[in-house]
C-alpha cells in the first residue's frame, strides 16, 4: 500500500500529460481542418484531393458553352508535347504584346491538336492563338492564319498554376464520365486564358463533348 501510494503522483502526472498531449493533437487536427476548408472556400475548389474526411475538387466550377467559329492567329511547333509548350506559349504573348494586341479582351487558347497516344510524339502539333483582329494583316513568317471550329464544350474553371492545369488534364475525362456528358473525340481540348481571369489566376480547360 504505502508502495502504491508513492507511486501514485506520478502515475496522475503522467496520466494528466497524456491527457493534455491528447487535448493538443485533437486541437490541431481541428486548426487544421479548419484551414484546409478555409482555402477550399478561397479558392473555391471542392474536389481535387483526399485528405482525412475532406474532399477538394480539380475546379472551381463548370459551364457548357458553345463556342462559336473564328478566325485566328497563331504559332505552331511540332514536337513531343513538353516543355517546349511553355516556350512557344512566352514566345506567343511577347509577340501579342509587340503588336499591341494585349487588352483587357485578350483570349489566349493553347490547343493540342494531336493525341499523343495515337500520333507519333515528332508529328504532334500544338498551337498557341488570339482572336484575328479586323482589318489587320501580319507577316507569315510571324504568324500564320486558320479557322477555330465551333462546337460545344464543357468548361472547367482552374485555378490558373502549372499544378493545377496539370491536375486537371488527369482528371478531366473521368470528372466528364461522372457528370455525365460524352466527350467528342474529333475536336482537340482547349486550354483557355481570358485576361480578365488571368488577371484572378484563374484559367480554363475546354472539353469538347458532343
Amino acid at each position: 500500500l504505502t508502495l502504491y501510494i508513492s507511486y501514485l503522483p506520478i502515475g496522475m502526472l503522467l496520466y494528466a500529460l497524456c491527457l493534455h498531449f491528447i487535448f493538443h493533437i485533437f486541437i490541431l487536427k481541428n486548426f487544421l481542418k479548419i484551414i484546409l476548408i478555409g482555402v477550399t472556400i478561397d479558392l473555391g475548389i471542392d474536389v481535387l484531393y483526399t485528405i482525412g474526411d475532406t474532399i477538394l475538387k480539380f475546379y472551381i466550377s463548370t459551364t457548357q458553352e458553345n463556342i462559336p467559329s473564328s478566325k485566328v492567329i497563331y504559332m505552331r511547333r511540332t514536337g513531343a508535347y513538353g516543355i517546349e509548350n511553355y516556350k512557344l506559349m512566352d514566345t506567343f504573348k511577347k509577340w501579342v504584346q509587340e503588336n499591341n494586341l494585349y487588352n483587357e479582351d485578350t483570349v489566349i487558347y493553347a490547343i493540342p491538336m494531336d493525341d499523343p497516344e495515337k500520333v507519333m510524339s515528332c508529328h504532334c502539333r500544338y498551337d498557341v492563338c488570339i482572336n484575328k483582329p479586323e482589318n489587320q494583316t501580319f507577316a507569315s513568317n510571324q504568324i500564320e492564319c486558320r479557322d477555330l471550329e465551333s462546337g460545344n464544350y464543357l468548361i472547367f474553371l482552374i485555378p490558373h498554376t502549372a499544378d493545377a492545369v496539370q491536375t486537371a488534364w488527369q482528371m478531366c475525362f473521368s470528372e466528364l464520365k461522372k457528370l455525365g456528358y460524352l466527350l467528342d473525340k474529333n475536336r482537340p481540348v482547349i486550354e483557355r486564358y481570358k485576361k480578365t481571369l488571368v488577371d484572378r489566376h484563374q484559367c480554363e480547360l475546354c472539353i469538347p463533348i458532343q
